[in-house]
Formats: C-alpha cells, structure tokens, sequence
C-alpha cells in the first residue's frame, strides 16, 4: 500500500488541496523578524491538526526563531470518508518518515533545527531527538503512556478494524476528527512504545511540559522521561489547564515557556 501523504509547512499546497483539508488544518510557517539561522518544527497531535500547535509556532517566531508546522499523514482531512479512509492507514513509519522528511528540509535552510511535539507529536519528536537529529526537543504531554484500559486494549483489538466516537469536545474551538480508529489508536500505542524505549539515546537538550489534571495523557510520563533521559531534562507544570493546554487558559504561558527554551537552546 503505498504510504500517506504529508504536508510540508516548508512547501505550499499542492493545487487541489486546499478543498480536501479543514480550513485550519493547514501547515504553518512564520518567519522571525531577527535573521536567526535556527527553525523548530512543530508537531500536532492525535486526530488534531497544526492549529493546536499554532500559540506554540507564534511565540517562537516571536522570540526570534523560525517556526513550522506540517500536517501529519492521514490528518486534518474535510469529509468524513476522507478522514476514515486516511486515518485508518497511519503507521509508525509514514508518520516517523514524515517527521524525518520536514527535518530534511529543515536542514537545507537553517543550520539548527529544534523539534516541539504535543501528545503523540511528543513521542515522535523524542524518536526524532534519539536519532541525533535534533540540536533541541521539547514536549507537550507525550503520549509515552495512555491511561491503562487503552494499554491494554489497543494492542490486542488494533488488528481489528472499527471507529468508535472520540470523547467530548474541549470547552474551546478544537478542529480535530470526531472519531478513534482501531488501527489509528495501535499506530498511536506503537509511537508510545518506541519512543519509550529510545529514551535512553537522547542528547540533545530537553523540556517537558504537562498538568496533572490531564485525563489523555498519564503525568507520569515527564517521571519516566527523567528516569530514562542520560541527561538532565527541563520540566514545567501547568496545572490549570487540561490535554489541548496550548489552548486552555494557560495557554500563552505554555508557549512563552516552549518558546524561551528554544530561543536558550538554539541562539546561544
């Protein structure tokens, strides 16, 4: 089968896409105002799309590095066969070798590259950072751990293929799918588990940030990072806003903090 397509924030859509995708799943790319030779790609999550990494991609721009962010492979799509058809045929490798490929072009332009994950965005920016591809990393909830019924579950019903409906919307403007797929969820599990298991190869430069009160993502994550990273990793705490917290009223506190981490790492 051949694999899903990505869309780069370094090229502009292909002609025709622009009706095939929601109006905010679009990639992003903000320029700095400073000639900075550094840009950060920024990676969304689960069923989401670009727009919940956007407060992410602005404040670094802001704080004069470059900032980019593709659509993963089998996201962000309009109609809801689309986005079952696409979403069902994800898998570790288009979604890894999406991420390599953005680097790729990352490093013709921009002598250093840093990587910002959220949720299962994290862990493939993790991979990513194990594989000595990156000069920085930082995280957003990592979906390293799922909460424990769907640990147990994915893996043993992934083979399978069903949608089920997602839970309920956050309290703010969220453009994500409304449904899981079965084999989506084991896509998801497996870029948990590899990344898991590669911790330990990490040397570059790292930030963790998490609540407690988030129900998607298991806080003890940033406690495994710290226990697996050879190195020391940055964390913070946001405890008022839940999963999405680019968006929740933490918001642009988050991403002043993602933003200064880079800005040190990346122009020092």
């Amino acid at each position: 089968m051949a694999q899903l397509r990505y869309f780069s924030g370094f090229q502009p859509l292909p002609l025709g896409s622009d009706g095939l995708l929601m109006k905010d799943a679009h990639p992003l790319y903000r320029r700095s105002n400073e000639s900075a030779d550094a840009v950060v790609i920024c990676l969304h999550g689960f069923t989401g799309t670009p727009y919940e990494v956007a407060p992410a991609v602005n404040a670094i721009a802001h704080h004069g590095v470059e900032a980019v962010a593709p659509l993963l492979p089998g996201h962000g799509y309009r109609e809801r066969d689309d986005q079952e058809r696409a979403f069902a045929a994800i898998t570790p490798t288009g979604m890894l070798d999406a991420a390599r490929a953005e680097i790729a072009q990352a490093r013709q332009r921009y002598a250093k590259v840093g990587m910002f994950g959220f949720s299962m965005g994290g862990s493939i920016a993790l991979t990513m950072a194990a594989e000595g591809l990156l000069d920085a990393c930082a995280v957003a909830a990592p979906a390293l751990r799922l909460p424990r019924q769907a640990e147990i579950l994915i893996p043993l019903l992934g083979w399978a293929s069903f949608t089920l409906a997602a839970p309920s919307q956050e309290p703010f403007y969220l453009p994500t799918y409304e449904f899981y797929h079965s084999q989506a969820l084991r896509t998801l599990w497996q870029l948990g588990r590899d990344a898991r298991q590669q911790l330990g190869k990490i040397r570059c430069p790292i930030l963790g940030v998490h609540s407690h009160q988030d129900s998607t993502v298991p806080p003890v994550v940033l406690d495994l990072m710290q226990q697996r990273l050879p190195g020391a990793i940055a964390t913070a705490w946001f405890d008022q806003s839940g999963h999405s917290m680019l968006l929740d009223v933490e918001g642009p506190a988050v991403a002043i903090k993602i933003a200064d981490f880079f800005r040190y790492q990346l122009l020092k």
